[in-house]
């Protein structure tokens, strides 16, 4: 700019000396002057010509070190406020207990390395890894002595899936209320959403039905969540980033099967063994007369390190109750009814408690004696080598040894 302004002035004082010289009627210096002053002007228009052509001439474009660093500072900037806009994410779901999102192959590829590794921390320590394999599922509830046993219950295969070691707690459950995951629609199946508002507590408040003033009783914490129905169950399971076990996972979680070859698995009728003992669950005979907490009974866990399978609280699953039953023995049941398993704290009959038993309830039942744990599949994560290393876990491999591990 400053070049167009000094070029200007010299025009100006080229133009009053020739206007001078022609006054003093020297024709000579007038001519030369009207020459010089064409000059300058032609120069200056064909400087200025230039540098516009080489401003818009693609990958020519002149920038000052002052615009090139603002930009720079700016986009910089931006993608900082980014990552920490992701971290910061990342950091309040896994204090919300979410760490399965964060190990999904959408969200992962988003999220540092270090986030994943505590993600993947949690996974391990909050879920046992059950392996792929077949189960029976249906096994004994035929009340027929004379069916034969290759007829007594059906044989599913099961993919392998992690299953949560405990049930969820009040504690866990209130981090999903606290979420707004009563407002949150995608959550909920859709048939159920007009139903939402139905789901609340003593007070009114969205929440499990014993809940006071939108929070669980004092001092239960690590007990189960109860008095949520089949829809709340899966609506929390789904913003954890997980879902509710089918009716054979959960059986093949509890009753381990030992697979044979050419022949049915054997698989144990709790999952401590096949002898029942009222001491490692807590059942009607173990007289807390309520719910305990869900870590409690570590003499009864699974042959996978999950707790209270048998006991404390039924569990949802996602199936339909009768399905999976023996072919011999059709079951027409209403479609609304869903299966729980595992009997609870005020089941008085020990075969009511075990592995192969299924009950069930309608999915909108709201009862203080059920609750829930949930599940992912393997093929849902991203691959970890220690996931998928020695699927099998050690599983013995005769009846003798499997009869001396279930005494």
């Amino acid at each position: 700019m400053y070049r167009y302004l000094v070029g200007g002035i010299a025009v100006a004082g080229l133009v009053v000396l020739g206007g001078l010289a022609w006054l003093s009627h020297n024709l000579l210096l007038a001519y030369m002057v009207a020459l010089l002053s064409a000059a300058l002007i032609a120069g200056m228009l064909f400087y200025r010509a230039f540098q516009k052509k080489l401003s818009s001439s693609p990958g020519m474009k002149a920038k000052s070190p002052a615009t090139t660093t603002a930009a720079s500072t700016r986009e910089q900037n931006a993608m900082d406020s980014e990552v920490n806009d992701s971290q910061d994410l990342a950091e309040l779901m896994l204090e919300q207990g979410r760490y399965a999102l964060l190990l999904r192959p959408q969200i992962a590829a988003s999220i540092p390395p270090q986030t994943l590794a505590r993600a993947q921390e949690m996974l391990d320590d909050e879920m046992t890894l059950v392996p792929c394999g077949d189960t029976i599922v249906g096994k004994g509830v035929s009340d027929s002595a004379d069916l034969p046993e290759h007829l007594d219950g059906r044989v599913v295969h099961v993919e392998g899936f992690y299953l949560d070691r405990y049930q969820v707690t009040n504690e866990q459950y209130q981090r999903f209320v606290d979420a707004g995951g009563y407002e949150q629609l995608p959550l909920w199946d859709p048939e159920i959403v007009p139903a939402i508002l139905e789901f609340v507590d003593s007070t009114g408040i969205g929440g499990p039905r014993y809940w006071k003033n939108g929070t669980y009783p004092s001092g239960q914490a690590k007990h189960p969540v109860v008095g949520v129905c089949w829809y709340e169950a899966a609506a929390y399971a789904r913003w954890v980033g997980k879902r509710l076990p089918t009716d054979p996972e959960w059986v093949k979680s509890g009753s381990w099967p030992v697979p044979l070859p050419g022949s049915r698995p054997i698989q144990r009728k709790f999952p401590w063994g096949e002898a029942f003992d009222q001491n490692k669950t807590n059942l009607w005979g173990s007289g807390k007369g309520g719910t305990t907490p869900v870590d409690d009974f570590a003499d009864g866990m699974s042959v996978g390190g999950a707790y209270q399978l048998i006991g404390n609280v039924w569990e949802w699953t996602s199936s339909r109750f009768g399905a999976w039953q023996s072919s011999m023995r059709p079951l027409i049941l209403d479609a609304s009814m869903r299966s729980v398993r595992g009997g609870a704290f005020d089941t008085y009959f020990e075969n009511q408690a075990s592995c192969d038993f299924q009950s069930g309830d309608k999915a909108v039942a709201r009862k203080r004696n059920i609750g829930f744990r949930c599940a992912i599949g393997l093929c849902d994560l991203i691959p970890d080598d220690a996931m998928q290393a020695d699927e099998t876990l050690d599983q013995v491999e005769t009846y003798e040894e499997f009869a001396e591990v279930t005494q």
